[in-house]
């Protein structure tokens, strides 16, 4: 019996036994992965990708076993490879540990053959051989993780400059449909857009995109020098109160949440909605819905003229005492709900109508205002929206 002393030459002669035997091990090893691994089957990466890997694998294998090679060149192409093309680690794994067991066993059929090699120098091939396995193992692990930590932060620039696209008031509709389309977000549809205070960068509402696909809201998202901005997609209206929930559980400060709108090309207005309410509230973890109504609405198309013809018009009712101020201004506007009577005002703000009367009647002296005269009372009512729609640390200036 011929005796192998070194593990090195126990390695050459059994290369130099498999000899041309390497592509019919190669298409063993592709045809076990091809069959067990589902989504090989599926066609995840073609067949003869697969097959040309597992020949450089087998034959780089066969080199550092035999000590003429050391580098892990193709153990980390192949880690980097699959990671591009979406394998799951899982089942990158898998595929390898078929190609080392499919290996092995080639290796010890040619250990067999007359003369065999001795058992020990096969005990001490295969403590070599499998350290081998664990160390290619391991450099295919961390390619690949390193590979999809750079696809990934990649992915997330790309995402966050589409939506920043999207955002942009000034796109045309050929421009919306594409970037919909990259970020898988119908043109049609029903949205909101989201703005969520944040400093250094930092995300202000994490895993709150989790959460929102457990109640079958999309949403994508930029992260901004000052907010995190989102635009997420509910498909019906009637997921809005869950998506308000989502966010007042994740809430760590201000969020100011847009009206329902439609279509996707509306998402510039809605946001500078959402980024009013958010001014509206700084310092709180409130999660606040501008409210959609047609004097809202044209308030915040116009709030710097808006603020300042409401200066005009509320008068001597801005140099009063705060808690006065307010409660001239929230009488005003639950008179304006009840439809201008002071008995159905004073059961909602549990006091007597002659009350309400009298404040009334402080408002118009303070305003200069007659609410008799139905032109000052709409001039008084688009003055209420500006000063509670508008920030109120910009009343200040």
């Amino acid at each position: 019996m011929e005796t192998i002393e070194s593990t090195s030459r126990t390695a050459e002669e059994v290369i130099r036994r498999i000899g041309g035997g390497v592509p019919a091990l190669a298409e063993r090893i592709t045809a076990r992965i091809f069959t067990e691994i589902p989504v090989y089957a599926a066609g995840a990466v073609p067949r003869e990708a697969v097959l040309a890997s597992v020949v450089g694998n087998v034959e780089d294998a066969f080199d550092r076993l035999a000590g003429r090679k050391f580098d892990l060149a193709a153990a980390v192409k192949t880690g980097r490879e699959r990671a591009q093309q979406g394998m799951p680690l899982a089942d990158l794994l898998s595929s390898f540990r078929m190609g080392y067991d499919e290996t092995w066993d080639a290796i010890i059929a040619a250990a067999r053959l007359a003369p065999a090699i001795p058992s020990d120098d096969v005990v001490d091939l295969s403590r070599s051989w499998f350290h081998l396995h664990n160390l290619v193992g391991d450099t295919i692990i961390h390619a690949y993780r390193e590979e999809a930590q750079h696809l990934l932060l990649t992915r997330e620039r790309e995402r966050a400059a589409l939506v920043n696209v999207l955002l942009t008031g000034d796109i045309g509709l050929a421009t919306v449909v594409e970037v919909a389309g990259k970020l898988r977000l119908p043109v049609e549809g029903v949205f909101v857009v989201v703005a969520a205070a944040t400093g250094l960068g930092e995300d202000p509402i994490p895993r709150v995109g989790s959460s929102l696909s457990a109640i079958d809201v999309g949403s994508v998202w930029h992260l901004a020098q000052d907010a995190l901005v989102g635009v997420l997609s509910l498909e019906k209206a009637s997921r809005m109160p869950s998506v308000m929930e989502v966010l007042e559980r994740h809430a760590s400060g201000p969020i100011g949440v847009s009206p329902v709108f439609g279509p996707l090309r509306r998402a510039a207005w809605a946001l500078g909605l959402a980024q009013l309410v958010l001014r509206r509230q700084p310092g709180t973890a409130a999660v606040e819905q501008f409210r959609d109504d047609p004097m809202n609405v044209l308030v915040a198309s116009a709030p710097d003229a808006a603020q300042e013809t409401s200066r005009t018009v509320l008068g001597g009712l801005l140099d009063l005492a705060p808690d006065r101020r307010d409660l001239l201004l929230s009488t005003f506007n639950a008179w304006i709900e009840a439809g201008g009577s002071a008995q159905a005002t004073g059961e909602a703000l549990t006091c007597h109508p002659n009350t309400i009367r009298h404040r009334l009647r402080r408002i118009e002296l303070v305003t200069g205002r007659n609410l008799a005269r139905p032109g000052d009372i709409a001039e008084l009512v688009a003055a209420c929206h500006a000063w509670t729609q508008l920030p109120p640390q910009s009343w200040d200036r």
